[in-house]
């Protein structure tokens, strides 16, 4: 499955629409989610999406209102409310931190989806059942079946993305046969390979940082619930999500380039959660978004038939990559000596190596 993601252009009716739509579906969300919380609470029972999706008809008889919308678009919200707290059960069963699935204000819930039937692309207009035409900005053709179809608000306005089958496709062999990848902060990664130069970190946030206080102190300043706070709101988050897009377009670029070039990807696995923990770095590791870069990696490598493998982290830095003498140093320490073999290399090319020999190791 691959998603296409682009920009709609709806009429002012359209958009009215669309936020009647989000007000009540978020509505139903939370319904949903405090019958499960007081089933449980006050009866010890489990509800299920089946339960729920058989209490539709009845709803829509006392609330009509709620008939205007798809029905699959209804059934999509009990849904997620079933996939919010199967993925709760998942982590309490994992030993995780569980995260008890929360209510959603209504400026967060931000989506509503056709999952199998309602709508249509022809053209540059897409037919949407019970909301109507709206045109779309096709940027990039779709190239597989349609299945699913999302309209989602940002900042910027509204977007439709839709999820595709794709046929997979043969693809060459990479030129390379394996590299390991160490991600860090000095420079965004680093590769075991001699040839490839560090991937500069290119500090999105950091740069935009200013830019990003001016605007929180106009949304301060506001009154609260006045239309220039709202205006405000919509300038910072439009800032923010210039941040965001620059990062993730920088992370699928510098992950193509892998997947063109190596075979074999080892990165390391990383607790980032934990590493946010250390207030010294926290924002420097956000910013990098690391996490989001490896699922990246993952996600291509799929596509092109190539292989990642994750690698523990510990002392990946530290053990020599020529003869695995071990060498205690701190972070401040760039230059890797080793007091065995005498070897002299730039620490993070080190923990590339030793990213990548670990990986090979790796059954």
């Amino acid at each position: 499955m691959k998603a296409y993601k682009y920009k709609l252009k709806p009429s002012a009716k359209i958009i009215a629409i669309f936020e009647s739509w989000l007000a009540l579906l978020c509505e139903l969300y939370n319904a949903a989610l405090q019958e499960r919380r007081d089933a449980y609470r006050i009866n010890h029972l489990s509800i299920n999406y089946k339960v729920q999706a058989n209490q539709l008809p009845e709803i829509k008889n006392d609330r009509p209102e709620f008939a205007h919308i798809h029905s699959q678009v209804i059934q999509n919200v009990l849904k997620r409310v079933e996939f919010a707290f199967d993925n709760f059960f998942s982590r309490v069963k994992k030993g995780q931190k569980p995260g008890y699935p929360r209510f959603r204000s209504s400026s967060r819930y931000d989506s509503f989806t056709y999952p199998q039937s309602g709508f249509s692309l022809k053209g540059q207009k897409l037919h949407l059942s019970k909301i109507g035409k709206v045109k779309v900005h096709l940027s990039r053709p779709i190239e597989g079946e349609i299945k699913t179809c999302t309209i989602k608000r940002e900042a910027d306005g509204w977007y439709v993305i839709f999820a595709v089958e794709e046929q997979r496709k043969e693809v060459a062999p990479a030129p390379k046969e394996s590299v390991g990848v160490d991600v860090g902060i000095e420079s965004f990664a680093t590769l075991s390979d001699d040839e490839a130069a560090p991937i500069e970190n290119p500090r999105y946030f950091r740069r935009a940082e200013m830019d990003l206080k001016k605007a929180q102190r106009r949304v301060s300043r506001r009154v609260k619930g006045s239309k220039g706070r709202k205006k405000a709101v919509r300038w910072l988050g439009k800032k923010h999500l210039k941040v965001k897009r620059q990062r993730r377009d920088f992370h699928f670029k510098e992950a193509g380039k892998l997947v063109n070039q190596y075979q074999s990807i080892k990165v390391e696995d990383l607790n980032i959660q934990g590493m946010v923990r250390n207030h010294c770095l926290a924002k420097s590791i956000s910013d990098a978004g690391w996490g989001q870069f490896i699922m990246i990696v993952i996600f291509k490598a799929e596509e092109a038939g190539r292989t990642v493998i994750k690698v523990n982290p510990s002392y990946t830095s530290q053990d020599c990559s020529r003869c695995g003498h071990r060498n205690l140093i701190t972070l401040a320490t760039r230059i890797y000596h080793c007091s065995q073999c005498k070897l002299v290399i730039h620490r993070d090319r080190n923990g590339a190596k030793g990213i990548e020999q670990k990986g090979r190791a790796a059954p």
